[in-house]
């Protein structure tokens, strides 16, 4: 007799951002997990449309018979804070406050969580939101903790994510909890997703600080350099994809971001270490290899210049 499959409901309002929708979408039908799970697109109006413009039909009801397995997928919207007061937000709103603490998961996607905090389900638990939205969600959900620096929060059965492709994070780490990491990764190979990332990492990663600026041609390097730190990058090669000598992409580099070239690709170095030191079981002179290293002591130093503590402690750190 085949075993019965875990119901994981999804809420969609009025402008729901499709990527919100699409990313814990791609990852739950995956062919991986077919035999594990069902999904259910609910809504207190069979149609809607999303903010991009498309427009979603033959949406369920809202179920009110949870069973002891079930997950529920709070989807994110365009601005919801200010969209409270609609019939459809204050109708979801209600039944999450009779039925939201029956389901064994609940997971708030990028501006989702604001739902599960106006229904009282976030009192004394720790959350996050997109970084825009964490003054509102505070003001909303007072007794709840709200964590501004991290992509995604695990507080017991409460989940939530920062942003739209957070959700993406945070839905592979669930698949790793609960079908295993080879099935989360099997299932981040076939998206492309090289890297995934933990739940302690700031929203606003190494990969996008330092970018607040409109040279283009300093976009263009941190590009390359992000693309493969552990290259070994030399200032006339870089100077030379821009089409600029290399005194004047030192001066235009320290300019925009603040760093000369070669702290700006230590750090990213130390970043990719880090991600490495998280991700795999490599010792530390095979990450300091990957990473574009002599040796670990080089890797030491780095770390040590940009983070606190050393390379040994963070791993020991993320058992």
């Amino acid at each position: 007799m085949q075993a019965k499959r875990r119901r994981i409901y999804m809420l969609v309002l009025p402008r729901v951002h499709i990527l919100d929708l699409a990313a814990p979408a791609q990852i739950f039908a995956h062919p991986k997990l077919e035999d594990e799970l069902e999904l259910h697109y609910i809504s207190p109006c069979p149609e809607v449309s999303s903010k991009q413009g498309l427009h979603l039909a033959q949406l369920e009801p809202l179920p009110h018979n949870i069973e002891p397995d079930d997950w529920l997928l709070l989807i994110g919207t365009s601005r919801l804070d200010r969209h409270l007061h609609e019939a459809a937000y204050q109708q979801s709103i209600n039944w999450l406050s009779t039925v939201g603490a029956d389901f064994a998961l609940l997971a708030g996607i990028c501006s989702g969580t604001i739902l599960a905090g106006k229904a009282g389900l976030l009192d004394g638990r720790r959350c996050t939101t997109h970084h825009d939205l964490t003054h509102s969600l505070g003001q909303i959900a007072p007794r709840a903790q709200v964590q501004e620096d991290c992509i995604f929060v695990a507080d017991e059965n409460i989940w939530t994510s920062a942003g739209i492709t957070t959700g993406l994070d945070l839905c592979l780490q669930l698949v790793a909890e609960h079908w295993g990491q080879d099935s989360a990764l099997e299932i981040a190979r076939e998206m492309v997703l090289y890297q995934r990332r933990s739940g302690n990492e700031p929203q606003l990663s190494f990969w996008l600080q330092h970018r607040n600026h409109t040279q283009s041609r300093i976009h263009k390097v941190q590009d390359l350099i992000m693309q493969a730190p552990g290259q070994d990058w030399k200032i006339a090669q870089l100077a030379e994809e821009v089409f600029l000598s290399e005194r004047h992409l030192r001066r235009l580099f320290t300019e925009a971001t603040g760093f000369s070239v070669q702290q700006y690709l230590q750090q990213a170095r130390v970043e990719l270490a880090r991600q490495l030191l998280e991700q795999t079981s490599f010792s530390l002179d095979a990450i300091a290899e990957r990473c574009g290293f002599a040796a670990e002591r080089s890797l030491r130093r780095a770390w040590e210049q940009w983070r606190e503590g050393t390379p040994s402690r963070y791993r020991k750190g993320l058992g």
